[in-house]
C-alpha cells in the first residue's frame, strides 16, 4: 500500500493531466495489498489496473493486466508505429530524469521487445523512482505523481484509451460480452491523453499566453485542469503525422483558447501573448 500519501488527490491530477476517467480501489495481488487506479470505461477482469506501493526509499507503480484482458493484450500488440514511438519517447524521458523503467513482452526485456511479432501473453510495466533525500510531504506526492503518470502513459501509448478516434477495447467496455469485435477507427493521434499528459509534464499547468493557473483561482477544483492547444489544428495534419507534444502542443486557459480560434487559421499563441502583455501593460487586461 501507499501508506502516507493522498491516492485520491493523485487519481484526481492523473485525470486532470490525461483527461482520462479513473476511480482508485484497494486490491489483493498475489498477496501484496495495493492501492489500485482504474480507468473508468473498461470493466474490472478485462482491462488493467495501475498498481501502487511505496517504501520509505522509493514509489513503485506496476501495470497489472486483468485474467481475462486477451483483447487488451491484443490492442496493445496491434499499436501502431505512431503509438510504439510515444512510448519509446516517454520511456526515454522518464530514464533521463532519473526515474527506472521495466518493460518485458512474453518475458523478453530487451530495448526492443515492442517489436516482438509473436502473440503477446504477458506484459510487464514497472515504473520506480527514489524519493529524494529529507522528503516533505509536497515531494513525496509529485514523485508519486511522476511515477504514476509515466506508467499510465506506457499504457495508455500502447492501448489507444483516451483517445478521440480511438481504437476501444469492445469487449473491455463496461456491458460487452467476452469475445466482441474490436472497434478500430483513425486518427489515433487526435486528443491522444499521451501527448496531453507529456506537454504539461513539459510546460506545466499555467497557459503559455497569460499565466493564469487553475488551481491558484479556483483551488482543488481546478487542480490539474489546463486546456491543450494544437498549434497546428488536427484537420491539417495527415493521418501519418506523428505529434511532437513539446512543438506541436501548448497549454492555454479556455479564454485564450478561444481567442486563437478567433482567426483561421489559428492565430500563433506568441503573437497572442504579445496583445496580452500589451494590454497588461496598458492596464488594460483582467482574466
Amino acid at each position: 500500500m501507499s501508506e502516507g500519501l493522498d491516492i485520491e488527490a493523485m487519481r484526481r491530477k492523473l485525470e486532470g493531466r490525461f483527461q482520462v476517467a479513473l476511480y482508485s480501489q484497494p486490491e489483493t495481488v498475489d498477496g501484496g495489498e495495493f492501492d489500485a487506479l482504474r480507468p473508468a470505461e473498461l470493466e474490472q477482469g478485462n482491462g488493467f489496473a495501475i498498481l501502487l506501493s511505496r517504501t520509505h526509499r522509493q514509489f513503485e507503480a506496476s501495470f497489472k493486466a486483468d485474467n481475462f484482458a486477451g483483447a487488451l493484450l491484443r490492442v496493445m500488440s496491434e499499436a501502431t508505429d505512431g503509438q510504439k514511438k510515444a512510448f519509446v519517447r516517454a520511456r526515454d524521458a522518464a530514464e533521463a530524469s532519473g526515474t527506472h523503467v521495466y518493460v518485458a513482452i512474453n518475458g523478453n526485456d530487451s530495448r526492443n521487445c515492442l517489436d516482438l511479432k509473436d502473440r503477446w501473453t504477458r506484459v510487464e510495466i514497472d515504473v520506480s523512482r527514489r524519493f529524494p533525500s529529507g522528503k516533505t510531504a509536497d515531494e513525496m506526492l509529485a514523485t508519486a505523481l511522476q511515477v504514476a503518470s509515466t506508467c499510465l502513459t506506457l499504457v495508455l501509448a500502447l492501448t489507444g484509451i483516451g483517445e478521440e478516434g480511438q481504437a476501444v477495447l469492445d469487449n473491455a467496455v463496461k456491458g460487452l460480452p467476452e469475445g466482441a469485435k474490436l472497434r478500430v477507427e483513425v486518427n489515433r493521434y487526435e486528443r491522444s491523453p499521451v501527448n496531453r499528459a507529456a506537454c504539461i509534464e513539459y510546460y506545466g499547468l499555467r497557459c503559455q499566453c497569460c499565466d493564469f493557473d487553475f488551481a491558484d483561482f479556483y483551488g482543488e477544483l481546478g487542480d490539474g485542469y489546463i486546456e491543450v492547444h494544437h498549434r497546428t489544428p488536427v484537420s491539417k495534419l495527415g493521418p501519418d503525422y506523428i505529434v511532437d507534444p513539446v512543438e506541436d502542443l501548448v497549454p492555454l486557459c479556455g479564454n485564450c483558447h478561444s481567442m486563437v480560434h478567433r482567426t483561421d487559421p489559428p492565430m500563433p499563441v506568441e503573437q497572442l501573448n504579445a496583445l496580452v502583455e500589451a494590454r497588461k501593460a496598458a492596464g488594460l487586461q483582467g482574466h
